[in-house]
């Protein structure tokens, strides 16, 4: 949607009721279609003056105006999976389909580079690398990423925990969470609540908190530290995982230079304990 190309070109010109405004516009764009600009302001807790300067600060008319953008494009709007399969479905009209998925990839992987800022990635680097404890957090779709990454970093380094949607306590698994911690969460639309919440609750505790997401506003961008925005917002949110994991990948890589002796040191401990339990 246009709209929210034109909402990130704007936000950081926004007052602090108006970012308020934007932010619930891309957590809940249903609610902006169904209800007036007073009862948006109440939900929010500004006032209606401020939703519809809102309004103003994205060139349009007046809150209706926003209103029927937001009505026409759930008219037309199809789901992440259907936009998947649509697209690829498009690409199966052309010779080559697996040629043409892959150079896709690559073009979201040239994206999400100019999305991501350097000094970020060597801030995420050192807290990781410096904190007592690492809880690492992904549902649904989320999971595997999540998986995959404090794997890598539990190859590294000691006190890496995965929160097991499925069999663990969210508030068991907070409970040691403080401020010598870093906390990374992984969340794409439709963003799961509890993976927000859990950030939230990170932070209350004193954690650096790091996310993986798909927008610099996706809800859990409001408790985060730092935001690595690795989607596009255009594709299907499955589209967005080539280049989050190659996102991981450079991180990874990054940690093992930087800390180059303390991985082969750990790596020989692995090497020993596992040589002749785990493999052939």
């Amino acid at each position: 949607m246009e709209l929210l190309n034109k909402l990130k070109e704007k936000y950081s010109q926004l007052s602090k009721g108006q970012k308020a405004v934007g932010k619930y516009l891309m957590e809940k764009p249903e609610e902006f279609a169904l209800q007036s600009a007073g009862q948006i302001g109440k939900q929010i807790g500004v006032s209606e003056t401020t939703v519809i300067r809102f309004c103003y600060s994205l060139e349009l008319s007046g809150y209706v105006s926003l209103q029927s953008i937001i009505r026409e494009h759930f008219i037309h709007e199809k789901s992440s999976m259907d936009r998947y399969y649509s697209s690829k479905l498009e690409m199966a009209e052309q010779p080559h389909l697996f040629a043409q998925v892959m150079e896709k990839d690559m073009k979201n992987i040239q994206k999400a580079i100019t999305n991501i800022r350097e000094e970020d990635v060597q801030l995420a680097v050192e807290k990781i690398m410096d904190a007592d404890t690492v809880q690492v957090t992904g549902m649904r779709t989320s999971f595997a990423p999540a998986q995959w990454f404090s794997f890598v970093l539990g190859l590294v380094r000691d006190e890496v925990k995965l929160f097991q949607p499925g069999t663990d306590d969210l508030f068991t698994a907070l409970q040691s969470v403080n401020e010598q911690s870093v906390f990374i969460a992984v969340t794409f639309h439709r963003y799961v609540k509890e993976t927000v919440k859990m950030a939230e609750m990170a932070k209350e505790q004193g954690a650096f908190v790091i996310s993986m997401t798909d927008s610099a506003l996706a809800p859990i961008s409001e408790f985060s530290d730092i935001t690595f925005a690795v989607g596009t917002g255009e594709d299907s949110t499955l589209d967005a995982f080539p280049p989050l994991f190659s996102f991981l990948n450079a991180m990874t890589a990054s940690i093992s230079v930087q800390y180059s002796e303390q991985i082969k040191e750990r790596q020989k401990k692995y090497e020993r304990m596992n040589a002749h339990h785990l493999f052939y």
